[in-house]
């Protein structure tokens, strides 16, 4: 009897592993290509100047485009050597394409509660910003906003940014961002791979298929990035809609009637925005600076009315840093009375978490302060050269009870005869000043008139 043996055949691991790879690419790219129920969104046309056209889908050509038109998924959008355009979803997202630019919409649509926005550029230099609404969105996880190019994803998540396309394989690519942050991985189909995170004032670069380690910006990149701040800019309706909310931001605003930034758009920036907080429903003051470039001077001018400070023991608000944003290193707080400053306050130390500060003013005669300016400047050596301050519950304090009546003989001896109040009266440096409220981190009483030129 013959008695075939055969040797055991070794075990094969590849085809389970393939019908598991298979079956783990079903269910990545299932979610990517069900039909699931959509709503189209689109982007509107705001302006735009020189060489500038839109792909018409049902000409299938080249037109030029028009104001508040949509531009809707699969149209493009390309200018020439002196061609600028903007668009935007309105209240969200605020868009500029530059010179010699192309780019596409690949997908805007709201998918259940989830709203997609996908670009794609395929060269030039691209500009965006969003807004409060849209980064409230992204929190919640409701919202996204992708730029693909062939080199590299940009994920956008509240943020100020800057992207460059060169087209050739030879150059570099970059992102900048001046405020929230992007983050820049290789495209990838089905796995999303490993990137780069880029914070405000910070940059990186893709160049044959690398990308970077994030680097602080150069004084000639923020150069190229500042124009972002542009998008920011509020219209004549948006900026009557900031004086009404400002009337509930605290009982220092019944005596303001205006209020606005200031800076030199060369070097630096500023920002204010008034918006109610969904959660406590308060309104907020939200002052965004940028003060990198040396020199710079910015911040926010709120012009008064009728504002006696003798009549008030000082001023009181509650003050926070914004989360993932710098705090200032150098910022005061002026009052002025006829451009002269008069009183200078230099809060430190802002945390992530509510902040009381309070300022006594230490004036027993009339004294009509006309103006109340932040300012955050470049002075101190640092890192901290953008971020944002948060202030709410902005009051005025009241004069004890005890002494909120004055003889009307003292209020008239307070008053300086007209032949005197041409005469500057100043504090000789040998006098301290008084001492401030507690919850104070410094206070600094300046001379009753002191020039800004000094």
């Amino acid at each position: 009897m013959n008695v075939r043996i055969e040797k055991p055949q070794a075990v094969s691991y590849w085809k389970p592993l393939i019908v598991v790879l298979i079956i783990a690419a079903g269910l990545v790219l299932w979610p990517r290509f069900s039909s699931r129920p959509y709503k189209s969104l689109a982007y509107e046309i705001l302006g735009f100047e020189g060489d500038v056209q839109i792909y018409d889908l049902q000409s299938r050509s080249w037109r030029a485009p028009k104001r508040g038109e949509e531009f809707a998924t699969s149209q493009k959008l390309k200018t020439g050597v002196d061609g600028v355009i903007n668009f935007q979803v309105e209240n969200e997202l605020h868009l500029r394409l530059k010179e010699n630019s192309e780019i596409q919409n690949e997908e805007s649509r709201a998918m259940g509660k989830r709203e997609v926005y996908k670009l794609r550029l395929a060269k030039g230099v691209f500009f965006g910003a969003t807004t409060r609404q849209f980064e409230r969105k992204q929190t919640a996880d409701k919202a996204i906003l992708q730029i693909l190019t062939s080199d590299y994803v940009a994920n956008i998540h509240g943020a100020i940014f800057r992207m460059q396309v060169s087209g050739q394989q030879v150059q570099e690519n970059k992102v900048g961002v001046l405020r929230g942050f992007a983050e820049v991985s290789k495209p990838s189909f089905i796995f999303r791979s490993e990137g780069v995170r880029i914070r405000g004032l910070e940059e990186t670069s893709v160049a044959g298929g690398v990308i970077k380690p994030a680097t602080r910006v150069t004084p000639e990149a923020w150069g190229l990035m500042k124009e972002a701040y542009e998008l920011l800019e509020k219209t004549a309706v948006m900026e009557a809609e900031q004086i009404d909310l400002s009337k509930s931001a605290g009982s220092f605003f019944n005596v303001v009637f205006d209020h606005g930034s200031f800076y030199t758009p060369k070097v630096g920036y500023a920002g204010r925005e008034f918006f109610k907080d969904p959660d406590s429903g308060q309104v907020f003051l939200e002052t965004e600076y940028d003060v990198f470039p040396m020199g710079s001077f910015s911040g926010v001018y709120i012009k008064t009315r009728d504002f006696d400070i003798s009549k008030y023991t000082g001023l009181s608000f509650e003050v926070r840093r914004k989360a993932e944003e710098g705090a200032p290193e150098s910022f005061f707080i002026e009052l002025k009375s006829k451009g002269n400053v008069v009183r200078r306050y230099a809060p430190r130390t802002f945390e992530k978490t509510w902040k009381l500060v309070e300022f006594d003013f230490h004036e027993k005669k009339p004294l009509v302060v006309n103006e109340v300016v932040f300012v955050f400047t470049n002075a101190r050596v640092g890192e901290a050269k953008k971020g944002m301050l948060e202030f709410r519950n902005i009051e005025l304090i009241p004069l004890p009870k005890a002494t909120a009546t004055v003889p009307q003989g003292a209020i008239q001896a307070a008053v300086v005869s007209p032949s005197q109040s041409s005469v500057k009266q100043t504090i000789p440096s040998s006098v301290a000043p008084q001492t401030p409220a507690p919850v104070a981190d410094s206070s600094l009483v300046v001379p009753k008139e002191v020039s800004l030129q000094q």
